[in-house]
């Protein structure tokens, strides 16, 4: 059935010959329509009519089956925002408010709730591949994601008609392709009928029908509408989760652990994840710096912390907390917070549960899963594992430990020798920044260049940022280097304050916490990035350092110190120059064989990357992973069924 019939549409302006002369077309439900033709032939006065931004001197337009001229200014306009979407050549965004508020902007008009709108924008920049620029500000994107982004702000309301008048007018070729890939998939896929009007024959041949204005009367050049059998869908309908998981992390989002971010998106594409729950009460309705999902955080209520007081009374809340280690007060906290989950486990019919990176939020699955009987899974860390009583308890309890190296595998292996290895599955923590695209990385100019490193993290003295700082003051005499250091903490002051003492204040730049769009820049205009991770009591083996999966990611050369971890992925000269830790001479070294050899820089570069698609992107691991969470909550139902068909008989 046809969304838009128009019929013998007429319209002139005072004193200029008529630009419509009896125009008749009719759009099927996801069709895309191209109208073409030279400048001034009409084609933006139909397309406007058809948008009910102007009225026809003559005719009848019927738009899901109402004549729309026969309605009010008000009714018009409340028709065209609950039904219709508009992409300009101009895209109108407000240069200087992020990509999440300009897409917000036509939900606030319709007064949609906070939690909803940030879960109906965060889908519909899904729908144009940018959700992991949501907190970028709209004057930082090119001139293709600006265009997306209006496209998502189009599309928030979900319309069923969208309207674009020379969408990709100002773009190049590769992204105008790229928009209208978008437009078609949005199209075929989604039940949107398009018209759009456009002098390039190449973005035409994207479209099902293809019209051209012709003094003012429509004359078809092609006509192959697409056949969309299926019933309207609201494009920002959430996928239907396989599995009915919760995540549960102590906060999110959090100013460092990124991770924690990427893999509660992980799981919700692979369609395990139905809720998010967080011990604190900080979520993205308070700060949502670097959350890009579109699921709202459930996170306790003031009423629920009151009602804490009289939980101690309770002789579950005792029970819980003797199966916990650790202080009164933490074990506490988990057991309230355990408690305020397994009642949303069983208001939301929750499968199964899984803790991320953190030592409460493990406690607090512990705690929820033996109140709902609800099968859960954590993330196995240092900081746990340095707790071997309190990490017992749980792993003997838990249906499977995540583990993201071999070298934690080792660790827990060594700490519960009697823990089942099949419990234990083997997924490195995902990727937390990606290069928008597959743009490849020149290799730099030795010539009068200015070699620029990068190191990023948290500044603590294990992290070797005062041997980064060494080592450049001792360059300065035989080579240009600017340092750029991202990342704040307690040695902040005192790594400022060693590069005034060496002299090189001035090539040593400290940025503070980035967000994602000035990390991306930051890698993307350097030469080399460097992670100088010491032995120590706290030297990890639980994880790749995110920052530097970031860096490989962006065709970094990487030079590393040689920890376990590392060696797992990367091999000298071969992905990675690896030097021995607090080896300051080493350094200096790999800086200038690196900045002195730019070919086998970027060889190196392209080696990290192919390594970051090949093992941090695992999709055999991937999906174990997903499998296991799986079967767990398959398991679960079944147990559940036989328990019901046994009090039945």
């Amino acid at each position: 059935m046809p969304v838009i019939v128009a019929q013998g549409l007429h319209k002139a302006y005072a004193g200029f010959s008529p630009v419509l002369r009896g125009v008749d077309i009719s759009v099927e439900q996801g069709e895309l329509v191209a109208i073409m033709g030279p400048s001034g032939c009409g084609k933006s006065t139909m397309l406007h009519i058809l948008g009910m931004l102007h009225a026809p001197d003559k005719g009848t337009l019927s738009i899901l089956d109402t004549d729309v001229l026969a309605m009010n200014r008000e009714q018009v306009a409340a028709f065209r925002r609950g039904n219709m979407g508009f992409v300009m050549q101009s895209n109108n965004l407000f240069e200087h408010s992020t990509v999440f508020e300009n897409v917000e902007f036509p939900l606030i008009y319709e007064r949609v709730s906070l939690e909803e709108r940030w879960e109906r924008v965060i889908r519909a920049l899904d729908l144009v591949h940018l959700s992991s620029r949501v907190h970028y500000r709209s004057n930082r994107l090119s001139g293709g994601e600006q265009q997306r982004v209006a496209i998502a702000r189009a599309m928030v309301n979900a319309p069923r008609i969208l309207l674009a008048d020379e969408p990709t007018g100002a773009l190049d070729a590769r992204t105008s392709r790229m928009i209208m890939e978008i437009f078609r998939n949005l199209c075929h896929a989604s039940g949107v009928a398009m018209v759009m009007v456009t002098h390039d024959p190449k973005m035409a041949d994207f479209c099902d029908s293809v019209y051209t204005l012709e003094e003012g009367v429509l004359v078809c050049k092609k006509h192959e509408p697409h056949v969309f059998a299926k019933p309207t869908e609201d494009l920002l309908k959430p996928p239907v989760p396989v599995v009915r998981g919760a995540y549960i992390a102590e906060k999110l989002p959090v100013p460092y652990g990124t991770s924690v971010v990427a893999e509660a998106r992980f799981l919700y594409e692979q369609r395990v994840l139905a809720r998010i729950y967080t011990v604190e009460r900080a979520s993205l309705l308070s700060n949502p710096e670097g959350y890009a999902l579109p699921l709202a955080i459930r996170r306790p209520s003031t009423l629920s912390r009151l009602t804490n007081l009289f939980r101690i009374l309770s002789p579950t809340f005792w029970r819980c907390m003797g199966m916990l280690a650790g202080s009164f007060g933490d074990r506490a906290r988990a057991v309230f917070s355990g408690m305020d989950f397994a009642k949303w486990i069983a208001e939301e019919d929750i499968a199964v549960i899984w803790a991320a990176d953190g030592e409460c939020s493990a406690q607090a699955a512990l705690v929820a899963s033996n109140l709902s009987g609800v099968p859960f899974g954590f993330d196995a860390r240092f900081t746990q594992a340095s707790k071997a009583g309190d990490l017992a308890t749980k792993s003997s309890q838990a249906a499977f430990i995540r583990v993201p190296t071999h070298a934690m595998k080792r660790r827990l292996l060594d700490l519960l020798p009697l823990l089942s290895q099949e419990k234990l599955l083997y997924m490195r923590d995902p990727v937390t920044l990606l290069p928008q695209d597959d743009a490849e990385r020149l290799p730099m100019d030795a010539s009068d260049h200015v070699l620029t490193i990068v190191a990023a993290g948290r500044m603590q003295p294990h992290k070797g940022f005062d041997i980064l700082l060494e080592a450049c003051a001792a360059l300065q005499d035989t080579m240009q280097v600017m340092v750029k250091i991202a990342g704040d903490g307690p040695e902040l002051a005192k790594l400022k304050q060693q590069a005034k003492s060496l002299g090189g204040l001035h090539m040593v730049s400290f940025l503070g916490q980035l967000p994602p769009e000035h990390m991306e820049s930051l890698y993307t205009q350097a030469d080399i990035f460097v992670s100088l991770e010491r032995i120590s009591v706290n030297a990890f083996c639980d994880a790749f350092p995110d920052s530097l999966s970031e860096a490989m990611a962006f065709s970094l050369p990487v030079i590393v110190t040689d920890l376990p971890v590392v060696q797992e992925l990367l091999v000298h000269e071969k992905n990675a120059l690896l030097i021995p830790p607090d080896d300051v001479n080493a350094l200096i070294d790999a800086i200038k064989r690196l900045g002195q050899d730019p070919s086998f820089a970027h060889a190196l570069g392209l080696a990290a990357k192919k390594t970051v698609e090949d093992q941090l992107m695992d999709a055999t691991r991937q999906g174990q992973f997903v499998a296991a969470i799986t079967a767990q909550a398959k398991q679960k139902k079944a147990s559940a069924n036989n328990t019901e068909g046994a009090l039945a008989e």
